[in-house]
């Protein structure tokens, strides 16, 4: 009786499995990458869950489907859903699902600093990365653009010198700015003008708050922002954009991407930006019985940008692999003078001042396997061009004369060549890492002294981590040692641990030593005009830090697509010796005689608190610092500042429409006023600012087409009162911000690729 109970449930089970199909479906992202861990469900018509079943490491996931029609739909964390009815059984048993990257994902992979490709919850490091769907929802054209809401960055703007960041307090000359890894050169005022970045070719981008100095040398202290260029596999890609802002911008890109056989992939890009400038500051004019409106000079000035792109990839199967790209910008910057003579006999006449940017960054970048282990090689060629003129212009027939001021005429060139490899393998449970980089700074300049000088710095590095307390423990040792042709350096330590009590919650320390040695510009720049005279300084002492960070990260939830995190940071830094510019005569306001200098402490310490999750079709990253910079005796007494950011991102995906929000609050910040003996003051300050921008997305024709309409400062703040500072040169005004009004912006994209 029981034999015949069991052969009947058997032939029940067997007579199920013949009437169910087996459907295997396939889950790729926009890369054809193999997506892993997304979940396939399977509903029915009344929308009852049928089968769930997570995508294995290459993508897979099988279903067995006994009735038709169903409804399969693709979830995956740091993606968009995708959804599909199927009315019959497909003639073939597969089916391929695309989903594209949308969310910052707790399994996002970061390759900033590492070895090897890490995921983001097992990196020792504290990561921020901001997706490309991020980028073109904030309408981000250059990458101040992409950093503005970031929490513990401030991006601030000059005319002329373009956006520069602060992070963690730090200025920009402590901040190391990456494309592929490789340093970017050509800073102004000790900064890399961000709105040079373009962001076309961009893939991602990844921040990481805190000293890299062990990896990345002089300028690391504040941290690294590393650009990401893309890198197309498809055996074909097409893609076409524009971009328009109510502000007087008008943009176009376009980029093709094509596979040749197998091995060798091709990419080109090129596009203009234009802004014709905004806010006229032009005073009418009174001549005779009439009134002249010239309407000529701006406060924001025109802003015309080429550039371009140029790349080639190579692939084996021995697992060797090769990139190279070669970025070219031309960028032009017309500073349009005020009506100075206007006469019906003699003529009208200006001053206008053109600043040229030419920036050529050439990156060459190698990576395979070496006995058992891996080697990776980066090496660069980056040229940076700067050319100011100044001219007469006579208005009637538009010719133009150079006039002979001091100053009025200069030709910059600096160029930089990078080499970087390293090599990393493991012994048991020992995994390490051991490379050189080096770095040679040539600079041509009217402003330096004797025009030539040049800098080198050569550094050798080594990591070792080893995992304790069961695996629960990871703790890694590192140490630079390095030799500059100005300044001696010292052996920079750094010593990081993760702690992993349970797989949801991440434990992070680090301790690092920073050092800086002065630039070139810093040591030897003679800069004398109209409107400046700064003095470099070979007196200059190299700047040494100290820092340290803890930081837990906690999953509180996770469940399919749906998930809540929060991580909680603290930073402490301690930086001596700091170069700023600072000026000669700090009693006179009117005064431009300035020089490079050595301020003696700065102290400041950073609690953070941040939540990132998904529910459905909402996504959220909120965030809340406090920074509170200590005193020191004689200079100034303690302060602190305020930040809080909000970006909230909304899919509803019946009309397949995508809401975002981005906002970000500044407290009021004092501002370094630096003195000639080395102290300094922070008597500065700039009032409370709220920005925020909001945009929607829409892709039809199967997301071959997208179309983005938004907002740019929602709240239409135009000035920026600043006290304790009086303001008065040709890049800004006097005693207040003025930043750009509420815009419209609009990107239309076609994407065409198989």
């Amino acid at each position: 009786m029981k034999l015949r109970f069991f052969l009947s449930v058997v032939l029940v089970v067997l007579q199920m499995k013949a009437f169910a199909q087996q459907l295997v479906v396939s889950v790729t992202d926009d890369e054809k990458k193999p997506v892993e861990l997304a979940y396939a469900n399977l509903y029915s018509i009344e929308k009852t869950l049928l089968q769930t079943v997570q995508t294995d490491e290459d993508g897979f996931a099988t279903l067995n489907i006994t009735k038709y029609p169903v409804v399969l739909e693709v979830v995956g964390q740091g993606y968009e859903s995708f959804s599909k009815r199927i009315d019959q059984a497909p003639a073939v048993a597969s089916y391929s699902v695309s989903i594209r990257k949308k969310f910052t994902s707790l399994n996002e992979v970061v390759i900033t600093g590492v070895a090897q490709p890490e995921k983001l919850k097992n990196a020792l490091a504290n990561y921020q990365v901001i997706t490309k769907a991020t980028m073109q929802a904030q309408g981000a054209v250059t990458l101040n653009d992409a950093l503005k809401n970031q929490l513990n960055m401030n991006v601030r703007s000059d005319n002329i010198l373009g956006s520069s960041i602060q992070m963690q307090g730090m200025t920009g000359n402590k901040v190391k700015v990456l494309i592929d890894g490789l340093p970017v050169n050509g800073r102004e005022n000790g900064n890399i003008n961000l709105s040079e970045i373009n962001l076309n070719n961009v893939e991602r981008i990844e921040i990481v708050q805190g000293p890299m100095s062990v990896v990345y040398g002089t300028d690391a202290l504040g941290g690294v922002i590393n650009v990401i260029s893309k890198k197309n596999r498809k055996p074909f890609s097409l893609s076409v954009g524009t971009y328009l802002e109510s502000v007087n911008k008008y943009n176009f890109d376009g980029a093709l991407t094509f596979r040749l056989k197998d091995k060798h992939q091709v990419s080109l890009a090129a596009g203009r930006n234009f802004f014709e400038g905004y806010k006229n500051i032009d005073q009418p004019i009174a001549f005779g019985d009439d009134t002249l409106y010239t309407k000529r000079s701006f406060f924001f000035k025109p802003d015309e940008q080429y550039f371009s792109n140029i790349g080639y990839g190579y692939s084996a199967k021995s697992g060797f692999a090769l990139q190279f790209n070669s970025d070219y910008l031309n960028q032009k910057i017309t500073n349009k003078g005020s009506l100075r003579v206007w006469d019906p006999f003699l003529g009208a006449y200006a001053f206008d001042e053109y600043y040229r940017t030419k920036r050529i960054m050439n990156r060459l970048s190698m990576n395979g396997k070496l006995g058992s282990g891996t080697w990776q090689s980066q090496n660069g060629y980056f040229v940076y061009f700067r050319n100011r003129s100044r001219v007469n212009k006579n208005l009637s027939d538009l010719t133009e004369t150079l006039t002979t001021g001091k100053g009025d005429q200069d030709t910059s060139v600096f160029s930089n060549v990078y080499l970087r490899s390293n090599y990393s393998n493991k012994f048991g449970s020992l995994q390490y890492t051991a490379g050189y980089d080096i770095n040679m700074e040539f600079a041509n300049s009217n402003k330096i002294e004797d025009r030539k000088k040049q800098i080198h710095d050569y550094a050798t590095y080594a990591s070792a981590s080893y995992p304790l307390v069961g695996n629960k423990l990871t703790t890694q040792i590192g140490l630079r040692v390095a030799h500059n042709t100005s300044y001696k350096a010292p052996m920079i330590p750094s010593v990081n641990l993760l702690y992993t009590p349970f797989d949801k919650l991440q434990i992070r320390g680090s301790y690092t030593q920073g050092f800086r040695a002065p630039s070139l510009k810093e040591q030897y720049l003679i800069f004398i005009d109209n409107n400046h005279n700064i003095i470099g300084n070979l007196e200059l002492i190299a700047e040494k830090s100290d820092h340290i960070q803890i930081s837990a990260s906690y999953q509180i939830y996770e469940k399919q697509a749906n998930y809540l995190q929060f991580i909680a940071t603290g930073y402490y830094n301690d930086v001596r010796d700091g170069i700023v510019l600072m000026p000669v005569n700090p009693n006179d306001s009117n005064s431009i005689n300035y020089i490079y200098g050595n301020i003696k402490r700065q102290e400041n310490m950073i609690t953070s608190l941040q939540a990132d999750g998904q529910v459905k079709n909402f996504h959220f990253q909120v965030g809340y610092s406090y920074n509170k910079t200590f005193a020191q005796a004689g200079d100034y007494n303690a302060f602190s500042a305020q930040e809080a950011t909000a970006n909230l991102q909304y899919s509803w995906r019946q009309p397949k429409l995508n809401f975002n929000v981005f906002y970000k609050y500044s407290s009021p910040q004092p501002f370094l006023l630096p003195s000639i003996d080395g102290n300094a003051t922070f008597n500065g300050r700039i009032e409370a600012v709220h920005s925020c921008d909001a945009s929607v997305e829409k892709k039809l024709f199967e997301n071959k087409l997208q179309w983005i309409i938004g907002v740019k400062n929602v709240f239409n703040v135009q000035r920026v009162n600043i006290s304790g500072m009086q303001v008065s040169s040709a890049h800004g005004g006097e005693g207040t911000g003025i930043l750009l009004p509420r815009s419209v912006f609009t990107t239309l994209r076609v994407n065409i690729d198989k």
